[in-house]
């Protein structure tokens, strides 16, 4: 494909440049993905009001999200393991969002780590926080993050316990893939000379940091245990003690919004 006219071409190309287990993590949702299916709908129903008679010659998209100027209202959300979908991908997703004035938000579980995103690109992203059992997992992580001038922190609240994804297990998605993965990998080999080549190859924000996890064997068996399924109000008021930058709560029901706003003023 020469020309990329919309989004549905950039899908197409991705689904064509990696292994068919990293498409499928990206394009799916856990269970029955009722809710995956849900959020699609949501967007594909938003609209662009069209304003007739009004002068267009001088247009601007400036505004501010969460106080800071951008010249895109956009936010690209944290994506879990993007460096595996393509070399350094978070370092290169930050990247683009600073060129086009966009915001940019890194996974707890990303390969390329706070630091690494940071020293890359010179520019302010926020940070996405998954509540662990391991509280001085999480102040280390926190800090790392402040001092790596993280401006906001965006607490994932729906994930005390992970949800099973249905194409996962099917495929057998993994960083240790079995052959049937590894014939994936065959399948694609500019993927896998570019993975080769790029020094990204961890979990950067994890692997050295929390405790026992050494190396990406350790990681697994940590990542099955890591989530706190006691997670509540309480823990996210530790949060607000422990950072003292802005939070985004994401993933929360309106209802508690009393709660919420309690909490994070």
């Amino acid at each position: 494909m020469k020309t990329v006219t919309c989004v549905e071409d950039f899908r197409q190309l991705y689904r064509k440049r990696v292994p068919k287990m990293f498409y499928d993590y990206t394009e799916s949702g856990s269970y029955e993905e009722k809710t995956f299916r849900d959020n699609t709908e949501a967007f594909e129903n938003l609209r662009i009001h069209q304003r007739v008679g009004v002068d267009v010659s001088a247009i601007s998209t400036d505004t501010e999200i969460m106080g800071k100027p951008v010249s895109l209202p956009t936010v690209l959300a944290p994506v879990g393991m993007l460096g595996i979908q393509y070399p350094g991908g978070e370092i290169e997703a930050a990247k683009a969002a600073k060129a086009f004035g966009a915001q940019f938000v890194l996974s707890s579980m990303s390969i390329c780590s706070i630091e690494q995103v940071a020293e890359a690109t010179r520019a302010p992203f926020w940070f996405q926080l998954y509540v662990t059992k391991d509280k001085a997992f999480l102040r280390d992580l926190l800090r790392r993050a402040s001092d790596a001038g993280c401006s906001t922190l965006v607490v994932t609240m729906d994930l005390a316990v992970l949800a099973q994804r249905h194409k996962d297990i099917k495929n057998k998605l993994s960083i240790r893939p079995d052959f049937k993965g590894l014939l994936s990998y065959a399948a694609h080999p500019k993927w896998c000379l570019a993975m080769a080549r790029t020094p990204y190859k961890s979990f950067g924000n994890v692997v050295g940091h929390a405790k026992g996890v050494d190396d990406l064997a350790s990681l697994l068996t940590w990542a099955k245990d890591a989530m706190d399924p006691c997670f509540s109000w309480k823990d996210l008021e530790w949060v607000r003690k422990e950072w003292h930058g802005q939070i985004i709560v994401k993933a929360f029901c309106t209802t508690k919004m009393p709660r919420l706003r309690a909490i994070l003023v």
